[in-house]
Parts: structure tokens; C-alpha cells; sequence
């Protein structure tokens, strides 16, 4: 089997900013939550496959999409567990160029299900609140609260003109995960067609990233996954080797050290 791939000791930057952020900025009075973490849709989101897996649905997030021009997509995925609620709301900035925007020009949003059954959220309302950490203002257009399916949903958000929009998730005031996708620490590799070996960098990703997370990523990319060691009790495991699969060790549910085999 390959050396262990090892961890440094700092945190990335982003990550410490994601994490004081989070501390900070609320969304008002969203169904009853008032503390959304934030999550910004680059371009990058407009592949579906790219875009970012919020791995607890019922947590809360603020998702920021801007659009520059007609006809973008930006595209948000989360998941479900069986019994959760799904909470989810469309809101726009209070800013004059969104104002003057009608109802119809509105960007279209679809929530897709896990059974990949489609939802247009509609426009029902504008109804205006302040939102005092940010010292900005938003308005409601429409919200849901209902049974959640079991596992992945998506939301697509196209435009119809230069806007930005929040698609605002869940409702617990908790820290939550977010899964990027792209080329760095804790970041989700792209799923590489036809792979039959995992590189030592591609693997190296998950290091650092939750349980949760790293699991879901392999799953995405097609990977083999399995616990060798957790909190520092080591786990019986086959001998045999395999290229396309990653051995974790796991300390207070954060992944430290990857074996590819």
C-alpha cells in the first residue's frame, strides 16, 4: 500500500474565513432561523455537476447567486434525510436595480427532487425586512416548508437579466458542511471518466474535509471508501489492494490520513 498522505497543521485561510463568517451574518427572521451561513455561487456553479452539496439540508445557509447577464444558470445541491423537513426560501436584495425588475423578468428557480421531479418556486410575494448585521434589506418572494424526500436536491437558478438572487436553506442555527468541488485542500476532485487509479493528490483532497463530506466524494467520484482507523482504534480491513479505492483514518470525525488501496 502507498504512504500515508499527510496533513499540514494550518488551517487554509478560506476555510478559517468561511468559519468566521459564518459566526456572523444572518439573514433575518427566515421560518423562524436568524443565523444563515453563506454560500457564494460562482461561475463555476453553472455545471451542475461542479456546483456545492450543502451535505445537511436542514441546516441553515444563505446561497448568493448573481447573474450578469440573460439566460446564466447557477446551480445548489443539498441533502435529506429520511424524516427531515425541507425549508427553503427565494428572496432578492433590496437594491434598485432588482426593484425595478418584474415579476415575470424575475429569475426562473426549479427545485428538483431525488426523484428528479421538477418544481418552478414561483413568485407569491414581496415582502420587505431589515437585516441589522448587514444593515441591508431583502424582500420574500416565495417559501416553502414541507416533508423532505430522502436524499439529493437541487435548485437551478436561471436569469432572464442581469439579477441576483438568495436561496435561502434549512433552519437549524448550527455550523454546517458545505462540499466544493475544484483543484485544492478540501475540495471534492471532479469525477475523472474511466479512472482506475486514484492519484496521491486527487486522494489528498479529502484530508481535512468531515466524514461525511470525504464519503460523499468518493461516492461521487466512483471510489472505493472504507475506515481503517477512527479516533485512534484501528479497524480490520482486507489485505488486498485496490487502485480505485481510499482507506481513511478519522480523529473527532475530520479526515487525517488517506491509504489508497
Amino acid at each position: 500500500m502507498k504512504a500515508p498522505i499527510k496533513r499540514s497543521p494550518y488551517a487554509p485561510l478560506a476555510t478559517i474565513v468561511a468559519v468566521v463568517a459564518s459566526l456572523f451574518i444572518s439573514l433575518g427572521n427566515l421560518a423562524g432561523a436568524s443565523a444563515h451561513q453563506p454560500v457564494t455561487l460562482t461561475a463555476a456553479s453553472s455545471d451542475r455537476e461542479k456546483s456545492p452539496i450543502l451535505l445537511d439540508g436542514t441546516v441553515s445557509f444563505a446561497v448568493y447567486a448573481t447573474m450578469k447577464k440573460s439566460k446564466e444558470t447557477r446551480y445548489l445541491r443539498f441533502n435529506h434525510k429520511p424524516g427531515d423537513r425541507l425549508d427553503l426560501q427565494y428572496l432578492i436584495p433590496d437594491e434598485p436595480a432588482m426593484k425595478k425588475i418584474t415579476t415575470r423578468n424575475l429569475p426562473k428557480v426549479l427545485l428538483i427532487d431525488p426523484m428528479g421531479n421538477e418544481e418552478e418556486i414561483k413568485p407569491k410575494e414581496r415582502t420587505y425586512f431589515y437585516e441589522p448585521y448587514g444593515r441591508k434589506g431583502y424582500f420574500y418572494l416565495s417559501r416553502i416548508s414541507t416533508s423532505a424526500l430522502e436524499g439529493m436536491y437541487t435548485v437551478a437558478i436561471t436569469s432572464k437579466r442581469a439579477s441576483s438572487v438568495v436561496i435561502a436553506v434549512g433552519v437549524k442555527e448550527i455550523p454546517g458542511d458545505v462540499l466544493e468541488f475544484g483543484v485544492g485542500s478540501e475540495r471534492c476532485p471532479l469525477k475523472i471518466s474511466g479512472e482506475v487509479e486514484i492519484s496521491p493528490t486527487r486522494a489528498g483532497q479529502l484530508i481535512g474535509m468531515s466524514e461525511t463530506g470525504a464519503k460523499l466524494c468518493a461516492s461521487t467520484n466512483g471510489w472505493g471508501y472504507r475506515v481503517g482507523k477512527r479516533d485512534g482504534e484501528d479497524f480490520p480491513v482486507t489485505k488486498d489492494f485496490r487502485p480505485d479505492r481510499v482507506t481513511v483514518a478519522i480523529d473527532s470525525g475530520i479526515i487525517k490520513e488517506i491509504l489508497i488501496g
